[in-house]
């Protein structure tokens, strides 16, 4: 029997604006939003529907991606009552998965999210880092060309993210990264982007912030996933027992975002619903297999062609 998976939005997908229509229209969205308010310690609805330049720093963007994401599914849930049969999110995005799974409940992860946001932040400010997105190469023609500049310029840089085919993210020190986009370029590559990032994230430059969840989550009451929820750093479905360690290493280490989207296309899923801002994953399923029926729920017209399905 085919599957469903839900997906959801990491951060650069904020937008002003996002699930404004949702926040309108239901008023146990405006329930989430007054509550996360009260534990972030800052108006939620000014930063995310007001124009404003804190919605795209990290200490803003990760707690109003969550929030917003959260909204949106629980507008899925209460409205359409659809379940997912396995979960997954980006980046950032697999707290909102973490969440959707019951591994924390909405205080939790909120608190965990605003925590993390604080450490990478300052990790960021303390390493001159950045990512680029490196358009039609292999990876292992990508690696060889990171290991090569680490070794040359005696500084960190290494693929964060396995988007999807032809699609992959580098992070570390800056001179490194755009060291690698120029050999990259050379070498073939269709593009490279340097990205409005405040650092190189999922790289060893935040090992700091790395070691700092792992004693938060450590010391953090969570429970056994109720869907099998494919984590970042491994693409399998997670054991509970390794969640401290595999959110150390989440941060720290690359994302195997099209893995991810295989493992589960192995799995029978058929559908793949994405959830919270923009529609960036969307397009990565695309890539990886654009037979399977794919769908962003980021507005209240997106709800409805969920009930279409």
């Amino acid at each position: 029997m085919s599957k469903t998976a839900f997906l959801f939005s990491g951060q650069g997908s904020q937008y002003i604006g996002m699930a404004q229509d949702f926040y309108n229209q239901y008023d146990y969205v405006k329930e989430i939003y007054s509550n996360a308010s009260d534990l972030l310690g800052y108006d939620l609805t000014e930063l995310c529907f007001n124009e404003n330049e804190k919605l795209n720093e990290t200490i803003y963007t990760q707690p109003a991606v969550l929030v917003t994401s959260i909204a949106i599914l629980e507008v899925i849930r209460r409205e359409l009552n659809i379940s997912p049969d396995v979960i997954a999110g980006f980046s950032l995005g697999e707290y909102t998965a973490l969440y959707a799974a019951g591994v924390f409940d909405l205080e939790s992860i909120i608190k965990l999210v605003k925590y993390r946001a604080e450490v990478m932040e300052t990790d960021a400010k303390n390493n001159d880092g950045k990512m680029a997105a490196i358009i039609g190469m292999k990876p292992e023609q990508l690696s060889e060309i990171c290991d090569y500049v680490s070794k040359e310029k005696n500084m960190i840089v290494d693929i964060a993210n396995y988007n999807c085919p032809n699609q992959l993210v580098i992070g570390g020190q800056t001179d490194a990264v755009k060291r690698v986009c120029d050999i990259a370029k050379d070498h073939g590559a269709k593009r490279a982007i340097i990205l409005k990032v405040s650092g190189g994230f999922h790289t060893e430059l935040m090992n700091g912030a790395a070691k700092q969840v792992y004693d938060y989550v450590k010391g953090s009451t969570y429970n056994p996933p109720t869907t099998p929820l494919f984590m970042n750093c491994n693409a399998l479905p997670l054991q509970i027992e390794e969640l401290p360690e595999l959110m150390r290493k989440q941060i720290k280490s690359s994302v195997y975002f099209e893995d991810t989207i295989r493992n589960m296309i192995n799995e029978d899923v058929e559908t793949f619903i994405e959830i919270g801002p923009g529609k960036v994953l969307s397009g990565f399923v695309k890539k990886v297999n654009r037979k399977k029926t794919i769908l962003n729920v980021e507005t209240i017209s997106g709800l409805e062609q969920l009930k279409e399905l």
